[in-house]
Formats: structure tokens, sequence, C-alpha cells
């Protein structure tokens, strides 16, 4: 009999060494040979240290238990193979269980290796599934030096708890996963995997319509460098298996992201464990995780190479925006007149393709095959369900993540820290009436009330960043699903972190997400574009976003930087990608939603280079730009400063350090205005900006010599 394995949990320290734990009164078995990878035939020997112990041994990664047929002699193994065992005896039960796993190559992958972390599941058989957690073991090899052979040394050899991940997706062949890592006893079992801080829940991100295979990971490395936690994750090469086979290159399933999953964390979200016990303030404040998402889990029919793209080409776009500039503070001419109607028509622009063998394809997200946008129905119990039919018309109900809608503008979210199953009727109270104040004071009319205002429930500089990297990387899914915010105790609620951002730099051929024109948002109704048209209306948070815009294209939006770490992604991604696309072969087809598609690796990546520079050039062309300001020594070595060339509009500035603003958008009475030659005093400071109607440009400060 062919048997297989991947890899499995390293035992713990008192297994391996057959010590006795109160929890057992027998030791582990004990193994003639430890687990790893091989290339030929191997004869192992599990045996008992106590006297008159049975050893019950299974080769399928199953618990073994009273009914397991004792092991009668040594094992010869051909093929890989998940070896689980532990000892009985009469009067003392069973002992703690032992796992090791043998890990047999075809000849095709002896010599296998790469220049990025290698990784196997094994899933001894089983078939994975969406809907349910399977036990298998995962075995991962991180590089020793440059290179990682298949048979070199294992940096996590571990059992795991494994799904299939995530939503539209599914129609892609290549899939992502959930893992949990566990030990013997099926616990959490937290390691630090590839440099990572330790936990136990991790994703294997596949990316798929992303041909550069990079999207993800690098605005989540943006994120982190605004200053907010983003997963951290390492791209590896990934086997899966489910047979009883030695591995194969069937098994290789490509180019992956390990990446740590978003959840409650000392090193990821940072925030405070609420028990269920904590109903009373301040303890009931926090911390929470919420959600804002699919309300239909939809249906997208069964996987195939393309994800349901037809390859077929249009420059199909919504003719105008749904909603005016109102008091987004960047300039009207940026903005598409709004339409009256439900008609589409064509952009009017003439904003061609980036590169030179970019196509555009024709299906839009509204024309996906079985996506289907479903009414929210409610059970007996009154929890939400979905209602949706497949191409064939058979009708299908699915349970929700439950959450809440709040009472003032009817918001859905979702829980998500504490979970739906833990988190306690009190604490849903609290935190809905939470949102319900917020929503109140936001929309209220002392809304701008620093202290009864929308500034007492919501951080502005979350939101501000949030929108900023939204609008930066064009995120078409940003703002309308996988939005999540979190809530400390004690303090308020913050947009963050991100999450999946594979639909943005310029891959996506809907919500105009290929134009490096035009912004997002305005496309958006109320209901996916949560407060932040009522946001804009504060002009001293349009103001901060002007700002904040000024700051961050020094640091994290810096062209130069961006470039520089995508050509780096490029370099560590040269070797796997063709491997990558040996098994996917989708360079040069267009797989849904992609508008551009490049016939190789390299023009997909410049592309989406060329893409994000036209990208911060036309944000910065849409706010008013900030002076120029140069020192200049005057007679008998005096330090003066002097105004390089502007655009239209008015310099104001101060020589004592206050803004030449106002708050709400006036000149400050101590605001001078220029241009023309500033001398400076020992210990002043000089603050600059450029004001063009009611617009501001980001301040410029320079202190005395």
């Amino acid at each position: 009999m062919a048997w297989l394995l991947v890899l499995l949990a390293t035992p713990s320290a008192h297994a391996r060494k057959g010590d006795r734990s109160p929890a057992h009164p027998l030791p582990s078995p004990e193994f003639s040979l430890p687990g790893g990878v091989f290339t030929s035939n191997l004869m192992v020997r599990v045996e008992s240290p106590v006297a008159g112990a049975r050893v019950l041994c299974t080769l399928d990664g199953s618990e073994p238990g009273d009914s397991t047929p004792p092991l009668a002699g040594p094992l010869t193994v051909t093929n890989s193979v998940l070896l689980r065992a532990r000892l009985q005896l009469p009067g003392k039960g069973l002992g703690p269980t032992r796992s090791e796993t043998y890990f047999l190559l075809d000849e095709g992958l002896r010599n296998f290796s790469s220049d990025l972390p290698l990784a196997i599941v094994h899933t001894a058989g089983r078939e994975l599934s969406r809907d349910r957690k399977d036990p298998a073991a995962f075995r991962l090899m991180d590089l020793n030096g440059r290179r990682v052979s298949l048979q070199g040394p294992g940096s996590y050899d571990g059992r795991v708890m494994i799904n299939i991940r995530g939503r539209a997706s599914l129609r892609y062949p290549k899939r992502s996963y959930t893992l949990k890592l566990v030990d013997e006893e099926g616990e959490d079992r937290g390691e630090s995997l590839l440099g990572m801080p330790s936990d136990e829940d991790w994703i294997l991100y596949a990316p798929y319509p992303d041909k550069t295979l990079m999207r993800d990971a690098l605005a989540y490395e943006i994120s982190r460098n605004m200053g907010h936690w983003a997963p951290r994750t390492r791209f590896i090469e990934l086997f899966v298996t489910e047979g009883r086979a030695r591995l194969s290159r069937e098994d290789y399933v490509g180019v992956y992201v390990l990446e740590e999953r978003l959840k409650r964390h000392p090193e990821r979200v940072a925030i405070h464990k609420l028990s269920p016990g904590e109903t009373d303030e301040p303890s009931v404040s926090g911390g929470y995780i919420l959600k804002k998402d699919h309300v239909d889990r939809g249906y997208f029919g069964p996987p195939d190479l393309l994800g349901g793209g037809n390859g077929m080409m249009s420059s199909s776009s919504r003719n105008g925006f749904p909603t005016p500039p109102g008091g987004f503070p960047a300039d009207p001419a940026g903005f598409l007149p709004t339409y009256r109607s439900n008609t589409r028509g064509r952009d009017t622009s003439d904003n061609g393709p980036v590169g030179s063998s970019s196509r555009r394809i024709q299906r839009r997200f509204s024309d996906l095959p079985g996506s289907l946008t479903a009414p929210v129905l409610r059970d007996a119990e009154g929890g939400a369900r979905s209602s949706y039919s497949d191409e064939e018309g058979n009708e299908y109900l699915e349970h929700l993540e439950e959450g809440f809608a709040t009472g003032v503008h009817t918001n859905q979210l979702y829980y998500v820290e504490p979970e739906e199953d833990e988190i306690t009727a009190v604490q849903k109270a609290w935190l809905k009436r939470y949102m319900d104040s917020l929503e109140s004071a936001l929309y209220g009319t002392n809304f701008l009330d620093p202290a009864a205002g929308y500034r007492a429930y919501l951080d502005p500089r979350s939101f501000i960043d949030y929108h900023l990297i939204v609008e930066v990387t064009k995120n078409v899914d940003g703002h309308r699903f996988s939005t999540f915010y979190s809530k400390d105790r004690g303090g308020r609620l913050q947009a963050q972190p991100i999450w999946d951002w594979n639909l943005s730099f310029g891959n996506c051929n809907g919500k105009q997400g290929w134009m490096p024109e035009r912004w997002l948002w305005p496309q958006l109704s109320d209901q996916e574009y949560l407060y932040f048209r009522r946001l804009f209306e504060d002009p001293d948070f349009g103001q901060a976003y002007v700002d904040r815009w000024g700051e961050l294209r020094s640091t994290a939006f810096s062209a130069t930087n961006l470039l520089g770490r995508i050509d780096a992604m490029t370099r560590q991604l040269h070797e796997s990608q063709g491997r990558n696309f040996e098994r996917w072969p989708i360079l040069g087809k267009g797989v849904n939603p992609n508008w551009y598609v490049g016939e190789t690796y390299e023009e997909e990546v410049n592309w989406m280079k060329e893409w994000l520079s036209k990208r911060l050039a036309w944000i910065d062309a849409q706010f008013v730009p900030a002076p120029v300001v140069r020192r200049v020594r005057g007679k008998e070595g005096s330090v003066g400063l002097e105004w390089g060339a502007q655009a239209a509009g008015e310099l104001l500035y101060t020589i004592d350090g206050t803004d030449p603003r106002s708050p709400g958008g006036t000149p400050s009475p101590s605001a001078r205005k220029g241009p023309g030659p500033q001398a400076l005093s020992q210990g002043s400071r000089l603050v600059a900006r450029v004001r063009v109607d009611e617009r501001w440009s980001p301040p410029v400060s320079l202190a005395a010599e």
C-alpha cells in the first residue's frame, strides 16, 4: 500500500525524551528514525520503552485509539507516510501520541531547490474544505544561505488545522488556506514562522489574478511604513498533497504568501483582550475588532483557469460620478460630472492603456457569471441569511457572520474580536450603543464640537491614512469590503488594519480601477463609503488629509521608495515566478477581473510601476502644491529664506512657528503675505502655506540657523 506524508509536528520535548507526564501515566513510543525528507525506502521501528505495553500506530494521520490494531513489527516505508503512535497498557490506559512524518520524494523532485522558503501541506488523504477545518501536517523549510532544498532541514514541522479560505477567489483553481498550528493534543501551538512573531494563526495566501504576485505584500508594507500594523509577509513556494504517494511535481501549487492572520495579539492588532465577564465600564469599552464586508456570499461557479473571464476587450466605463466633490479638499477639475440616472456610457476621457502591450478585459464585476447580489433575509431566530442561486437555478441559504446594523444609518458591521460565539449580549449592546452614538455625533448639528462631536468617538488620523492608501493604490474593494475597524479599551474607533489588496495598483476592470487618473471614492454609495462624505465637511479634517499627503509623499508614498521596493520584490520572485506560471499558465491571458494583460511577468510588473508613477503624479496635481523655500545668505552672514517659483495662489506665512491657517480655514491673524525674501532672527521658525480659493497647501516649516 502507498502511504503519503508531507510533514508532521515535531514532538514536544517530553514526548521526544519519553518522560512521563501528569496527563499520561505512560511515556510516548520510541521511533528508530526521526521524520524527515528522504529519497529511498526506509525501515522504521516504533517500540515501547515499557515492558508489556502495546504500540498502536496509524499511517493516515488519525489518532490511534483502543480499536487501533497493535503494531506487529518494523514498518517498510516506500511512499510518504504520516505515522502517529501511542502506547497502550492494561490498567494504565493510553499514553501520549507521538507523530513522525517520512516524506519520500519522486525522482523529479530530488534536485528541487529554490531561492524562496519552501513549504509542504499534507492532508493524509483528506479533501480540504472551505467550511471545515481538517487536521494536516505542515513542513516549512527556510533558506540556508541563498537557497533551500526540499531535503533541507525543516524550520517548522508540526500538525495544523487547515481549511480553504476566500469568497470570490474560489473561482480560481489556486486556493488560499487558513492554518492553525496545533500540538499533539490538538491545542493551539504558537510558533515563529520565518522570523515573524510567534502565533498559532497564519494564512497561506494564493496570488492569482495579481500576476505580479506582490500587490498584497506591497500594500501591507506601505501601511506598516505609515505607522499601522498590517500583516507581515514572506514569499514561499508551496506543495499541497492529499494522496498517499511520493511527493511529485504534480503537488506543486506555486508562489504563495505566508502572512499573519488579522487578529487581536500584542504583535498584531494590539488591543486589550475582552473576556466574557467584563461587562462594566471601563473594561467593556474594548478591545473590539469589527469589519464591513459582503452581505452575501454569492455563487461564482466552479473554478477555472481564467476565473470566469473570456478574454474579450472593452473600454466601457461609467460616465460620471454619483456625487460631486463636496468638501473633499481637491481640485474640482479632477472630478467627472455627476450623472442623474443609472445609464451606463463610455468614458469620454482619452486615458488609454499604460504600456505597449496592454489589453482591456470586457467583463465588469456586475457581469461575472453567478455573482449575484442577494437580499438579506432573516431566519426564525433573527439571524442574517443570504439567499442566492447557482447557474442551474438551485437556491442556497447560508448563515452570514453575525453582526449588527447601526441604528442611525443602518450600516452593517460584523464581529471579529471577540468572535460572534464569544461576545456576550451585554458587550454587543455596549458596542452597538457606541457606534450609534458615533453616528449621532457625526451627523448631528454639533459634529465639529471636540468634546461632543465625532472626534470624541473616532480617530481622524487613522481614517485619513486608510482613505489615502485606498486612493493611492486605487483598491476597488476599499471602503466596501474587507474593511476593518478596531477599538481599544478607553480609546476611539480606528480605521485599521488594512486587508485584501489584490484588486489594486490598476489590477481591475471595474470602478475605473485600471485608470491612474480619477478618484475612486465618488463612485461609491454612502453605505459603501462609510462616514467619509460627512467627515470631509469638516474643513480641518480635509486639511489634515492634505497635510498628511504632503508628509507621506517624502516617506511611505515616495515614488523612489515604492518603485525601489517593487524592483526588490521582482528580483526576489524572478526565479520562482517562472515555476508559478508553468503551473498556472495565465500570462498573456485575461483572468477575471484583469484589465491589463501582459505577455510576460516583466511586462506585468513594468505596467504596475508605470501605473503607480502616473497615479502619484495625478494625485499631486489635485492638491495645492506646498511652497518651495530655500535658505540664502544675506549681508554680514545673516541667514534668510527665499521663495521659489509658486503655482497660482496666495502665499501666507508666519515667523513665530504658528500655522498661517486658522482652524476652519481662514488666515491666521499673525499670517503675513509673500512672496519675497524673509530674514529670520535667532530662534524664530517660518511656517508657510499656499492658498488657492478655499484650499490650502501642505505646510513648509524651516527654523532659523
